[in-house]
């Protein structure tokens, strides 16, 4: 099979960079192949099926970027800082990806989610046990901050939920415009969300 010791680590970092950029469909078996330098016989070894690929493009991305999250919310700052640096953390990774490839492609989960969620329920059902996982990450460190005293009392899940969405919109937004930029730009939105629980909150409590 040739350099079978990394020939899955190969065909799995050049399905998320095909699949990535030119989307699920477009993105053939032969052709990850080619790419990656693997044969037919190799690709089949390791994963039943383009499909079966696509899980595990979805697993990795959607690891990587929660780590994203883990690391900009791990500092001791105040959590709208936190909050800006994930934002950073964000802008500074598909402003490298445009220098490099000269083309701005969102998100990954997104662009399946909009390719593939209606048509296939098992990937569908992946892409939302990803999605729940960062609200999981920031509804902790949400419900954290308030029991520290941070910030007043929320509904930690709920805008947990509602920041996942907004940080989805807004590279959705950016990639739309072609510009990196709007991710810095709209980073405080974020915490408007925030102080907009906040407020909720103390209406409801009257």
């Amino acid at each position: 099979m040739g350099r079978t010791s990394d020939a899955k680590t190969r065909l799995l970092a050049t399905a998320m960079e095909l699949m990535y950029t030119r989307g699920y469909t477009a993105v053939g078996v032969q052709e990850l192949c080619a790419h990656a330098g693997v044969k037919k016989g190799s690709f089949y070894h390791f994963f039943p099926s383009k499909r079966e690929l696509a899980l595990a493009v979805i697993d990795a991305y959607g690891q990587s970027v929660r780590a994203m999250w883990e690391r900009a919310m791990a500092a001791d700052d105040p959590l709208y800082e936190r909050l800006q640096r994930l934002f950073e953390l964000a802008y500074n990774t598909h402003r490298t990806f445009m220098e490099s490839q000269g083309q701005m492609h969102g998100c990954l989960l997104g662009n399946f989610a909009l390719e593939l969620s209606c048509h296939d329920e098992g990937i569908r059902q992946r892409l939302r046990q990803t999605f729940t996982d960062w609200v999981e990450a920031l509804d902790r460190v949400l419900y954290e901050a308030v029991t520290n005293g941070d910030i007043p009392a929320i509904d930690t899940t709920t805008t947990a939920q509602t920041i996942v969405a907004y940080f989805e919109g807004v590279v959705l937004l950016a990639k739309t415009q072609n510009d990196p930029e709007v991710v810095k730009r709209l980073a405080q939105g974020a915490v408007h969300l925030i102080e907009a629980a906040v407020h909720a909150h103390m209406l409801l409590r009257g």
